[in-house]
This record gives C-alpha cells, structure tokens and sequence, in this order.
C-alpha cells in the first residue's frame, strides 16, 4: 500500500474533523448591516441576526439588542456579510401542522404577479467521505459529517393566497403552472434546467411569470 496516501489521506481526515469540531459558520450566525419593517408600522434600523428555526430577529442599534418574533416582523431585508448580496425575507401565513395557520418567514427568490418563488434555508448534517474523492487508500472514515446549507423551496399562488412546499421533482414546478405548461417543459428542455438547482429553479419560475406578463 502507499504510505504516502495513507498519510496524505490521514491529514485530510484530521482537518476535516477539525473543521467539523470548530463548526461551519453560516449566514445565520453573523450580524448584518439591514432593517426589518414591523407589523405595527415601525421600521428599525441596525445590525440584525436571523433564525429560521425558531422565526426569531435580533436586532442590536446603539448598543441595545432587542428580539422580534415572526407575529412582530413583517419583512426584514439586508445585505448579506458572507454571500456578499442582499437578501429579503417576508412573513407570510403558512400550515405548519394540521390545525391553523402560523407566521413564517421566507426568503423571496423570485418575485411574479402569479407565483413567488420563497425558500426556507435548514442546517443538515451531510455524511462525507474524503477517501472516496481519491480513492484506493484502503480505509474508510466512519461516521464523519459536516453541517451544509440546503434550500427547501415554496411557492407562494397569489391567487389563491397560499404557500405551498414546492415538491423536488420535475412534475411538482410544472403542476403549478397549467396554463403554461408545455411552454415551460420545453423551455427547461431546451436549456437543461434541473428544478433542483436554485439558480435554474428561479429562471423557471421567471421564465413562467414572463409568460404571465404577456397574457395581458
């Protein structure tokens, strides 16, 4: 066998649980330069931290910190510190169990007279196995994991004021649009748009809205 490989392949791992030890940082856990619009009419101002899990905002100006709940904050929108571009996010009525509805935010993706496109971002640990992006080393590491961003994408049907979650296969994007369907199928044909990819999901959803336009 290699030894070199092998401890090739064991400094890999080594860094790799050290990153996984010290943690990801993602844009929830930085403060950004933004200002979110209350339901009360208030506008504030200031260096804001969100949380998705919980539908919590903080928001810290003048050396105050104060936190909102979703039942608070109607939209909130910043330039993202690590992404390095703005993001919007609304709250918007959602049936997160059987019996009511309850106030969520989304991040709005693509903005259409008929359809949004929103997004709720979730924190998942993804199995990862470095040996097998070279492979041949002999060993394998067991139970290692990162955390990852994944995008879980909904739609919001203005016309019947409702959100839905938007399911990952083809057919999902294409039932919500029936009066443009085969439009849209040959236009995600033609350019080889996979619905599960954002930036190709959002040129979907755009593609639709600018067929919507010229119903008109």
């Amino acid at each position: 066998m290699n030894t070199k490989k092998i401890l090739f392949g064991t400094l890999i791992l080594g860094l790799l649980a050290a990153q996984t030890a010290n943690g990801q940082t993602f844009s929830k856990d930085v403060w950004h330069d933004g200002e979110a619009d209350l339901f009360s009419g208030e506008t504030l101002r200031g260096k804001l931290k969100y949380d998705l899990e919980t539908n919590n905002l903080q928001l810290t100006n003048d050396g105050t910190l104060k936190s909102y709940s979703s039942f608070q904050v109607a939209s909130f929108q910043f330039f993202d510190a690590l992404a390095k571009v703005p993001r919007t996010f609304y709250t918007l009525p959602y049936q997160r169990t059987a019996d009511y509805n309850s106030p969520v935010f989304f991040e709005l993706f693509a903005d259409g007279e008929s359809l949004s496109l929103l997004n709720r971002e979730v924190v998942i640990q993804r199995a990862v196995n470095p040996m097998g992006m070279w492979g041949g080393w002999g060993f394998r590491p067991m139970g290692m994991s990162m955390p990852v961003i994944e995008d879980v994408y909904f739609v919001l049907n203005k016309g019947k004021e409702t959100v839905i979650k938007l399911a990952d296969q083809r057919g999902g994007v294409l039932a919500l649009m029936p009066d443009h369907q085969d439009e849209v199928a040959n236009f995600m044909k033609q350019k080889k748009l996979n619905p599960n990819q954002r930036n190709e999901l959002i040129q979907i959803m755009n593609y639709y809205n600018s067929l919507k336009k010229g119903d008109h």
